[in-house]
């Protein structure tokens, strides 16, 4: 049954095919009024319709797809060249920082009483007991002793623990077993500054000192360790400490980024050291 089911539309299809053909070759009669020429023509309307529409959307959608292609490879390009000016830009402005950063540092060697090395932060201390200590990339094959003082052009730094070959561990000021002896920049008052382990407290200050919020604290250069008047950070709070006052200092220098610093070549006669 099948069978002849597609036999008779392949019937039609053929006699189909044939009356366009034949329709086609009469010119003339295409031109006249025939009706047959007529139903022809109406008839074959709607499979070059869909033909034309089919095949518009094939090569439409194949157009759209060339472009696509091009649009995705010229995003592509463009992201790869502005990933590329940012990572200019990012570099252009970290040798920018840089360049500031060591223009302070000369500028604190010009002023500085004592002969002064730069030395980069290479590392953090590879001990969980002592956290409070970085690694500079000079030793004593350039001439560093333990217990010279290190700087930054924001302020005190710390001071060298251990010297090697060729880098040596700094001290950090936070750190609970260092202390400088200080004095309040506006008044004189006079005290110890101690690490804390997150920031620094400056202690036996007397009761009768004037101390305020705010106040610059710097190195008083008594303790034979750091040179006299370089700042080491600012008051944050006061309170009573028995026959004493003692103040929160927040150093000057950030400690959690330090790149470059210089250590001071000063020859220490007395360290103060808390006990």
């Amino acid at each position: 049954m099948g069978f002849f089911k597609r036999r008779t539309i392949l019937i039609v299809l053929v006699l189909f095919f044939i009356a366009i053909q034949l329709f086609s070759l009469d010119l003339r009669e295409r031109n006249s009024k025939n009706p047959v020429s007529k139903f022809v023509l109406t008839l074959t309307y709607y499979p070059q319709k869909l033909v034309s529409t089919v095949t518009d959307g094939v090569v439409g959608t194949w157009r759209d797809y060339i472009h696509l292609v091009h649009v995705n490879e010229e995003n592509k390009r463009l992201r790869e060249e502005l990933n590329t000016l940012r990572q200019e830009k990012f570099g252009s402005a970290e040798i920018k920082a840089q360049n500031a950063r060591l223009k302070k540092l000369l500028d604190f060697k010009d002023v500085s009483l004592y002969p002064v090395v730069s030395v980069n932060v290479i590392g953090a201390s590879p001990s969980i007991l002592r956290s409070q200590v970085v690694i500079v990339d000079k030793g004593g094959a350039d001439g560093i002793t333990e217990g010279m003082p290190v700087a930054s052009y924001d302020g005190i730094v710390g001071r060298i623990l251990l010297v090697g070959e060729r880098s040596s561990e700094v001290l950090l000021i936070t750190d609970p077993v260092s202390a400088v002896d200080a004095y309040i920049h506006r008044t004189r008052a006079r005290g110890i500054v101690k690490g804390t382990g997150s920031g620094c407290v400056m202690e036996y200050i007397e009761n009768k000192s004037d101390v305020s919020v705010g106040d610059k604290v710097i190195s008083s250069g008594k303790d034979g360790f750091f040179p006299k008047g370089v700042i080491i950070g600012t008051v944050t709070d006061i309170s009573p400490n028995g026959s004493f006052i003692s103040a929160g200092v927040s150093p000057h220098v950030d400690l959690n980024s330090l790149e470059e610093v210089v250590i001071i070549q000063k020859s220490v006669n007395n360290m103060v050291l808390n006990e």
